[in-house]
């Protein structure tokens, strides 16, 4: 059996898997030592952490690193629309808002990025059949042409059915607060999926580890592992404190953040993964990823519900307003949630029972929030 890809994702990956059962992966011969699972601690860095007999490291992140540095500079685009003193909000462009996303018109500023055939994009929902994948892609597309539609009346206040400015956000006219919408959205529709779904799914698990990729010092296997890594951290050691100085972005921030007590045995199961990897521990790897892919999927239902609770709690319209928009991202990321049974069914209920209100943030209940945070609890076990 083939896992599947969306064919763009494959410029991700640039390589086929080669499925067999759990006995043949055990007894082929190691391409190199065994790792001493027991020496790697909190303070090993993972990628010094895996070298070749030649001293190399066999890890590279740049795919996936390179997507978080696209997020990034898209996220600072959306979030000039806030009002940050002395800096005025501005206007966005539509144009420029589908070229950070799919990587036209070049407006990457990192190195290599606008080169490198990688998009956010393709990324999206890459686990999905086509046809549902491009669903999500095309959601995203409408909700940028809504923050740039909305963008125009960033220096009016916002009033429903209006949109416009409460305090520093800009939200359209149901007082949602768009590019939060975005970007929690796509931290599940392209990270979470990305690393559960795609690269550390069951069957991306059966990717050939006997021999090395062609050119490369890494089996497919390996670079599978490490890419989803990459997806959480361009650093060598995932950061597991919120208040370290620079923060983790995204998925790992909120990993942080939210599932505080996990993210230290999440950065250890990335490293016994690997190293289960090394030493053709099949069970091992499996182990490592089903808490990995457990805990990111937790994290996405307590950022939810955080978020909700928060608009409860908010006392201004402002903050109330903030705290929706990311509640309604992290809700749609709920689908990409496939260890917890969650389905984009599930997700869009509970969009459709918050946003039924004609009115928005302006009409919306405690009742309404306790029920989908109920929702949530009860999926996930919270």
């Amino acid at each position: 059996m083939m896992l599947k890809y969306a064919p763009t994702a494959l410029l991700a990956l640039a390589f086929g898997f080669t499925a067999c059962d759990k006995n043949e992966v055990e007894s082929t011969p190691a391409l190199r030592p065994k790792t001493d699972v027991s020496a790697l601690t909190a303070s090993s860095k993972y990628t010094e952490s895996f070298k070749d007999a030649s001293g190399q490291s066999t890890v590279d992140l740049t795919a996936s690193n390179q997507r978080l540095d696209m997020f990034s500079e898209f996220n600072s685009y959306m979030a000039l629309v806030a009002v940050t003193p002395p800096t005025a909000p501005t206007t966005l462009d539509v144009t420029k808002l589908r070229g950070y996303y799919a990587n036209t018109g070049g407006y990457f500023t990192g190195a290599g990025l606008n080169s490198s055939g990688l998009s956010l994009r393709t990324a999206t929902a890459a686990s999905f059949p086509a046809t549902k994948a491009e669903e999500v892609r095309t959601y995203l597309d409408q909700q940028l042409t809504k923050l740039a539609t909305a963008s125009q009346s960033v220096n009016q206040v916002a009033t429903p059915g209006s949109a416009g400015r409460l305090g520093r956000y800009l939200v359209d006219g149901q007082g949602i607060e768009v590019n939060q919408v975005i970007q929690k959205a796509l931290i599940g529709a392209m990270l979470l999926d990305q690393i559960d779904n795609v690269l550390l799914s069951d069957d991306a698990l059966k990717a050939n580890n006997s021999k090395l990729v062609e050119g490369k010092p890494y089996s497919e296997l390996e670079h599978n592992w490490d890419l989803a890594y990459g997806f959480m951290t361009n650093n060598a050691i995932l950061t597991t404190d919120i208040n370290a100085t620079p923060r983790e972005r995204f998925l790992a921030g909120y990993l942080n953040e939210k599932n505080p007590t996990a993210s230290p045995a999440v950065y250890m199961a990335f490293l016994k993964g690997r190293a289960a990897i090394v030493n053709n521990d099949a069970a091992g790897v499996k182990t490592q990823a089903e808490l990995i892919r457990t805990e990111l999927e937790k994290t996405i239902a307590l950022s939810a519900v955080s978020y909700l609770s928060n608009w409860k709690a908010a006392p201004a319209l402002d903050t109330k307003a903030h705290a929706l928009g990311e509640g309604l991202g992290f809700i749609y990321s709920l689908r990409f949630c496939t260890k917890y049974g969650a389905d984009a069914a599930f997700s869009d209920k509970l969009l459709a029972d918050l946003t039924s209100g004609t009115n928005g943030t302006w009409s919306l209940t405690n009742a309404q929030a306790d029920a989908a945070i109920n929702a949530i609890r009860a999926k996930f076990s919270l």
